[in-house]
Formats: structure tokens, C-alpha cells, sequence
């Protein structure tokens, strides 16, 4: 596939993603918006043995309950499925920076994923079994929150969370002087949800310095948070490393001018002057 082949293909799939994320926040599928994140950059990509394997899992579930278990019984159900039956688990630390552990594909084929990505698994396998859970993104961590103030740890293979525990993963992510506070609790929806992805696969991405995969993340935070003007500067500085300079220039212009007083502002024109003699 040449390059123009594959930027083609990925402007149809964030035309796909911008629709979808675009609905009412209910109506937003969390799977399908995982998966068209998952199909960046990669063509071909199918997202149907995926949604079928998640349905499976569901079904597993259900084989275990019985029509009158009580929610709490069906969620423990849940996570002996996924935690103990099926072997989904967070990543060892070698294996941590890999974006496979944030493409929904790959951590249902795997079995990895990150807290995040694990998360998502188990959300809707407990959607399609009318399992009450949410999201809760505390810092450096995802966990899911349940009917009663449950707290549930899914890297941790389902197991249930004090507050003193939340607050000992604060304080891993953000220092020993940071307390734990109700707003750190509160339900992240489904945007937020995949913003929080992106950004996983954009950390690695750069840190593996593969600038077109970490260009098509930030095209996709941009989608999801249109107005954050840190993602123009980003997808600028991207653009720059792809070799499209006159791109670039057009983008970090756009942030200067919304920016004036930046922080970066002399570190974005040092940039750009670089740019200005590469124009193309």
C-alpha cells in the first residue's frame, strides 16, 4: 500500500470514528470506537472476530448464572471468567510499553491488556449481561465502579478495592503528599474513555518513535477533544517528522494563534523556522 493508499484509508476510518463519537454519549458503542482506534493504521482490519469473541465471553458468563443470581452474583461470575477461566491479565513490566496492549483486538486475542484496555473487556462483556459497571480513571490507573461504592481492580483479576487501596494507587501516580478525593471517582464516560486510550498508544508510539502510527493517535484525540489546541501543536511537530513541513507550519501556525501567550510559544517558532526551510 503507498503512502497516499494509506492515508486515504485512514481518513476513512477517523470519518467513521468522528461519527460515532459524535452521537449522544449513551449511543456511543464503546467496542466498535475501541476497534476503529485498533484499525488505525492498519488495513484490512476486521473488526467482526473481535465483537463475536466478546459475545462468547459473554455467553461463558451466562452458562455459569442462573436467571434469578443477584447482580453480584453474575459479576462474580464475570470475573472468573475473564480473571481466572479465560487468563486476561495486565502486562509484566517487559511488556508494558507494547501498543498491542491498548488495541482491543490484540488484548482479546492475548489476554493482555492495560488497566484501561482490560477495563473495556470486561464493561461490555457485563453490558451484554445487564451487569451495572463504569469506568473511574484515577490517576495513573483504571479501575471500574460498581452499585454499592464497589471499587474493582481489573488489572488486579477482578478483585475488590478499599478506598486505602485507591488512595495507595494515587500516591504511586502522583507522590506521597496527593490524597485521594471524591472528584478522582467520579465516572469517566465513554469520550473519556477513549481519549485516556489514545493517549496510551500515543505515549508509546513516541517512545518507540514511530511518528506516522503516534500522528494517527493524535488525529484521533483531536477528533474525540476537538477544542484542546495541544493536539493541533502535536499533530504540527508530527507532521514535521513525516516530512510534510508545509503541513506543519499550517498546524503550528493554528496554535500560536490560539495560543499567543504559550508556554512553548519560543520553542514552537524555533520549530517552525526549521520548517520554513523544508517547506514542500
Amino acid at each position: 500500500m503507498t503512502p497516499s493508499e494509506l492515508e486515504a484509508t485512514r481518513a476513512a476510518n477517523r470519518a467513521r470514528f468522528a461519527r460515532l463519537v459524535a452521537r449522544p454519549e449513551p449511543r456511543i458503542d464503546l467496542a466498535e470506537a475501541a476497534l476503529i482506534v485498533a484499525a488505525d493504521g492498519r488495513p484490512g482490519f476486521d473488526p467482526a472476530a473481535t465483537l463475536a469473541a466478546i459475545d462468547g465471553l459473554a455467553e461463558q458468563v451466562r452458562a455459569r448464572c442462573d436467571e434469578t443470581d443477584p447482580v453480584e452474583v453474575r459479576r462474580d461470575r464475570l470475573h472468573d471468567v475473564l480473571y481466572r477461566e479465560v487468563g486476561f491479565r495486565a502486562p509484566t513490566s517487559a511488556e508494558y510499553q507494547d501498543a498491542d496492549n491498548s488495541r482491543l483486538d490484540r488484548v482479546v486475542e492475548r489476554r493482555i491488556g492495560l488497566p484501561l484496555s482490560l477495563a473495556v473487556v470486561e464493561l461490555e462483556v457485563a453490558g451484554r449481561l445487564g451487569v451495572p459497571l463504569w469506568g473511574i480513571g484515577l490517576p495513573g490507573h483504571f479501575i471500574l465502579g460498581a452499585p454499592g461504592g464497589v471499587l474493582i481492580d481489573p488489572a488486579g483479576g477482578g478483585r475488590r478495592l478499599t478506598p486505602e487501596d485507591c488512595q495507595a494507587l494515587v500516591r504511586r501516580a502522583l507522590g506521597e503528599r496527593v490524597l485521594l478525593h471524591a472528584g478522582m471517582l467520579r465516572p469517566a464516560d465513554r469520550r473519556q474513555v477513549l481519549a485516556r486510550m489514545l493517549r496510551n498508544l500515543r505515549t508509546v508510539h513516541l517512545a518507540q518513535r514511530d511518528w506516522p502510527a503516534a500522528l494517527g493517535a493524535v488525529d484521533l484525540l483531536a477528533v474525540v477533544e476537538p477544542t484542546d489546541p495541544d493536539h493541533v501543536r502535536d499533530r504540527g511537530l508530527l507532521l514535521g517528522r513525516v516530512g510534510r513541513f508545509s503541513d506543519a507550519l499550517g498546524q503550528l501556525e493554528l496554535y500560536l494563534a490560539e495560543r499567543p501567550e504559550a508556554a512553548d510559544g519560543a520553542d514552537v517558532r524555533r520549530v517552525m523556522g526549521i520548517f520554513a526551510g523544508r517547506r514542500n
